[in-house]
């Protein structure tokens, strides 16, 4: 089954381009990964808020990236840039009959 993943981010007070243009490097990143079906960056300047979308091939390719994504450095500087820890949900994406 498909699974989506949807990760919200809090940049720190005037992080927000910075954090940005770490979270697109990162979805280019993503995108190449093996299983990712889907990856895209939400952005609401306005709000301080940047959301990545992802869809999976199924939570197994999730579950791979996850483990390859924490291996990497990037993922200390999301944490420096951020106001609060990122907020992640994955769904098991209901298929049409």
């Amino acid at each position: 089954m498909t699974e989506a993943v949807i990760i919200g981010l809090h940049p720190r007070p005037g992080k927000f381009s910075e954090l940005t243009a770490l979270v697109q490097q990162m979805v280019e990143e993503v995108r190449r990964h093996a299983g990712c079906l889907q990856a895209d960056i939400l952005l609401a300047p306005d709000r301080d808020e940047i959301s990545v979308f992802q869809r999976w091939q199924n939570p197994e390719a999730f579950s791979e990236y996850l483990i390859w994504r924490s291996k990497q450095d990037h993922l200390d500087r999301v944490y420096e840039l951020s106001a609060a820890e990122p907020d992640l949900s994955s769904f098991t994406l209901c298929e049409p009959d």
